[in-house]
């Protein structure tokens, strides 16, 4: 073979290599402030938590890469569909109404909602039914914002961009309860940041819910890929060794 056509032959395998290597990288899009589900770490600035270890684990096995981009829970949907990310890591629940807009993968966990009060509210809350003629606080784009509106059982419903931004007003007493993931909740405790409030231990959610990935609608292939991964985890124990690293239902 001469020379020129020895060069010619690695440029194309180089090409080729770069082309595939491009191909396996992928934008994951994640919340920056919903510890320990997902949250952006200050000192290394990079996004971490329960569901990014299992999507660098799925990573892993699939011979993948992932990129993260902090984004708002609220906006995730849009931002796959628009292309703008590959794949959703966040705690996300497949209701009927998100999974006619992008496919879902089988559950990663399950859990509900919690909910926060303030260490000088003496009321009993042992569910949702409780927050009758309560001003209370959820996040936004979760699913049990949407049915708290819809049961009309507390006095309103403020909702928030980041759980940071709900317990602030709640230690300012400008809500009486704020409810957001029970895992969050308990992180943001244990961090400290409940500083005269607490997580009522003792509250049922009115659901628990399944929590997936998400990839735009078409991305079978990656899909495929994802709940190959997610399956063998569950298989080998892989799975519950993340969720107890985290504190994971």
């Amino acid at each position: 073979m001469s020379a020129n056509r020895s060069r010619l032959l690695f440029a194309c395998l180089a090409a080729a290599f770069s082309l595939n290597a491009q191909a396996a990288a992928l934008t994951a899009g994640s919340p920056p402030s919903s510890a320990p589900t997902t949250f952006l770490d200050t000192k290394s600035g990079k996004i971490e938590g329960f569901m990014p270890d299992v999507a660098a684990e799925v990573a892993k096995r699939q011979h993948l890469e992932i990129n993260y981009t902090a984004i708002p829970f609220s906006t995730l949907i849009q931002s796959v569909i628009a292309g703008k990310i590959d794949m959703i890591v966040a705690g996300m629940t497949p209701t009927e109404e998100r999974a006619k807009r992008i496919t879902f993968s089988q559950p990663v966990t399950a859990f509900g909602a919690g909910l926060v009060v303030r260490d000088d509210n003496k009321k009993t809350y042992n569910s949702w039914q409780d927050v009758k003629g309560d001003i209370v606080g959820t996040m936004a784009g979760t699913d049990y914002t949407q049915s708290l509106m819809a049961s009309g059982i507390a006095k309103e419903v403020k909702v928030y961009d980041s759980p940071a931004d709900m317990t602030r007003d709640l230690s300012l007493g400008r809500i009486a309860a704020g409810m957001n993931d029970y895992p969050i909740l308990k992180a943001q405790e244990k961090a400290g940041g409940l500083k005269g409030m607490h997580v009522i231990d003792g509250y049922k959610p009115e659901h628990v819910s399944p929590m997936a990935f998400g990839v735009k609608k078409g991305n079978d292939k990656l899909m495929a890929e994802i709940n190959s991964a997610l399956t063998a985890m569950k298989d080998d124990g892989t799975l519950q060794t993340i969720k107890t690293k985290w504190g994971m239902p």
